[in-house]
């Protein structure tokens, strides 16, 4: 079986595994104080996985799929990332954000890190032999996510928030 990308794939797959850890350690972490916003970050992250790993499949055995099959995996990497996003929208909403804590900090570096490894896919970065755009990317925004995860880990629920 040949790889049609296999940097690509193993650094999507990297990042699959990164968000998915990240979930899992931040559901350990929920409490009577961050019950709302956690869970929001904790489907960020597995939107997050499910984007990373559904593109890695698409990018690694693209020659194996049918045309179908390629279009529904690119759909669910592209609504995953958007989904993401969302919860992640959602988490900060519902989160009592202070600056001394570190939270705005984090988020700011989260997304600025993103905002960059979103740039440097968008530029066309020169394709190397086994090296690419999408594969900077993976790298950059596993360190974005690091970031992001650093935010998630501080909020606490805004007062009057409840399940």
């Amino acid at each position: 079986m040949q790889i049609t990308e296999p940097v690509t794939m193993l650094t999507d797959y990297a990042l699959a595994a990164v968000s998915f850890g990240f979930a899992v350690s931040l559901a350990h972490r929920i409490g009577p104080r961050n019950r709302v916003s956690a869970w929001f970050w904790c489907a960020a992250f597995v939107g997050s996985g499910v984007a990373a790993a559904s593109g890695g499949t698409y990018h690694g055995l693209g020659t194996y799929l049918t045309a179908g099959t390629l279009r529904a995996l690119w759909n669910l990497t592209i609504f995953s990332a958007g989904a993401s996003g969302a919860f992640m929208t959602a988490g900060i909403h519902a989160a009592y954000i202070k600056r001394k804590d570190g939270t705005v900090a984090w988020l700011v570096l989260g997304i600025a890190v993103t905002l960059v490894g979103a740039a440097v896919q968008q530029s066309g970065f020169p394709r190397l032999t086994n090296f690419n755009h999408n594969d900077v990317y993976h790298l950059i925004q596993i360190v974005g996510l690091y970031f992001l995860f650093r935010c998630a880990r501080t909020v606490k629920d805004r007062p009057g928030i409840s399940i």
